[in-house]
């Protein structure tokens, strides 16, 4: 007997959940009696099937939408046949050729992440994030180049040839030993270190240095700070935006509107996938996705566990084939991990 919700869930209940979620993704019509003796094999009558479906609507599990006689999972119906019922996919030789083409083509992190996610939004025909650090390659180095009279340019460059930078204007014209001593404070101060590991300490221990050896460029630390900063933060690629839109459940327009509007909240998008996950593949039915939740939406976290953190999220109906969808994510990051182990 497997516990549910206000009742316990016998082989055959949870069998006839299974069969109703796995008709309803492939119909997107809601579930009768009669719909599961035709195309299930559940070797029970029609009356049974009713008895049990009422019983499973009655503990939450199944739901029965106004207009009809059938009726659709809830996303504790779902969560259920999750955490139960999914069986293992296969991906066939001709979709894993489809989700990989073309990124032995790409040449760096982004490029490849971006061409994933198209294909991985195309396979899936639902919304794709992906999410990465906008810099990488784990240390930095430092230089300081002036790009004009008063002008300097501040370049912070990783292992793997990764470049940010930013300009800062001085109050007065500086001398060209200025600059070198300014490089080496950079470096012998901040260089060497995971970039996640310069915090609010080495940045003012990086202060006293200028104040101490150059006071003239006292004004570059700000810029620093920002610029460190930037190192440490994530891009947000979004691919696929409109397939949703594709679907009965986004017909209604607040639905569509408020999905839209979720579309511009990349700060909420980037910190909902980025939650520490307690597996490389998550799903999150309803309002399980706390921070996007959309009305008959589930997203697929997918986190690669490479040299470089980058998490996919697959949004789509929470009817959506999780067992195929979940085969996809999985894939893509396995393909995108063995790019970063030979250094992309």
């Amino acid at each position: 007997m497997l516990k549910g919700g206000d009742i316990e869930l016998d082989d055959r209940k949870r069998k006839i959940l299974s069969s109703v979620v796995n008709v309803y993704i492939k119909t997107g019509e809601p579930v009768g009696s009669k719909a599961l003796l035709e195309t299930e094999n559940l070797g029970v009558s029609s009356a049974t099937i009713r008895n049990d479906m009422n019983d499973l609507e009655q503990a939450g599990y199944l739901c029965k939408p106004h207009t009809s006689a059938g009726r659709v999972p809830s996303n504790m119906g779902y969560r259920y046949y999750v955490k139960t019922s999914l069986m293992p996919y296969k991906l066939s030789k001709t979709e894993k050729t489809f989700l990989s083409s073309k990124i032995e083509c790409c040449v760096g992190l982004t490029p490849t992440i971006q061409v994933l996610s198209e294909h991985l939004a195309e396979f899936s025909r639902c919304t794709v994030f992906a999410v990465s650090p906008s810099c990488y390659g784990g240390v930095f180095t430092f230089e300081v180049v002036l790009s004009g009279k008063k002008t300097l340019a501040l370049m912070a460059i990783s292992a793997n040839g990764s470049v940010k930078s930013c300009f800062t204007k001085l109050k007065n014209e500086p001398k060209k030993e200025d600059i070198i001593r300014l490089s080496a404070i950079l470096n012998s101060v901040l260089s060497g270190f995971p970039v996640e590991q310069i915090g609010s300490i080495r940045l003012l221990v990086l202060e006293t240095e200028i104040k101490k050896n150059c006071i003239d460029m006292i004004d570059i630390v700000e810029p620093m700070r920002n610029l460190i900063e930037q190192i440490k933060s994530y891009e947000l690629h979004i691919s696929g935006s409109a397939n949703l839109l594709m679907y009965p459940e986004f017909a209604n327009i607040d639905t569509a509107r408020e999905y839209m509007q979720m579309l511009s909240s990349h700060e909420k998008i980037t910190e909902q996938l980025l939650k520490k996950q307690d597996k490389d593949i998550n799903i999150l039915i309803g309002d399980d996705n706390s921070l996007l939740a959309i009305n008959n939406t589930s997203i697929i976290a997918a986190t690669c566990s490479g040299s470089v953190p980058v998490v996919f999220g697959l949004m789509g109906p929470t009817r959506m084939d999780y067992a195929k969808l979940s085969a996809g994510c999985q894939y893509i990051t396995e393909e995108l991990k063995k790019l970063m182990d030979e250094e992309i």
